[in-house]
């Protein structure tokens, strides 16, 4: 297969790969694209929506994460199980910039809760606004 030159590697011969081959009445001799507007980006919409969809995913996934150390905290988990130990590994990193947000005197189980609920609204609120910006779902 041979490569196409540095210089033809544009948005839009990018985004001719993603959707296949164009004819040849779409531009003139010059390389011009005289396609209606609304088709010149699709495939760069189609790709930065898949990115957006992934970006949602692994937000829903962290919120997930961070309940589920809250849950095996205030709950009576055993603390030697793989699942339980795990979890709260995970939830710990990705709410490790929220883990001392607010302190609670006396009880560093409700301020675990209370910091690692700050974590998971961030994140749910991160992975819907992601959804809000341009080439996001509608």
């Amino acid at each position: 297969m041979r490569l196409p030159s540095p210089r033809k590697l544009d948005d839009r011969v990018l985004g001719d790969r993603l959707r296949g081959p164009r004819s040849r009445d779409d531009t003139d001799t010059r390389g011009v694209d005289h396609r209606p507007h609304g088709e010149q980006g699709a495939g760069r919409r189609q790709a930065l929506s898949i990115v957006y969809k992934v970006a949602r995913v692994v937000f829903l996934l962290l919120a997930l994460i961070v309940v589920l150390g809250i849950v095996f905290t205030l709950t009576p988990s055993n603390p030697d199980n793989a699942l339980v130990r795990n979890a709260l590994s995970l939830a710990e990193t990705a709410a490790g910039p929220f883990a001392d947000l607010f302190t609670v005197g006396g009880d560093p189980e409700r301020a675990l809760a209370i910091n690692y609920s700050v974590a998971a609204v961030l994140y749910l609120l991160a992975g819907t606004l992601v959804t809000r910006l341009p080439g996001g779902r509608r």
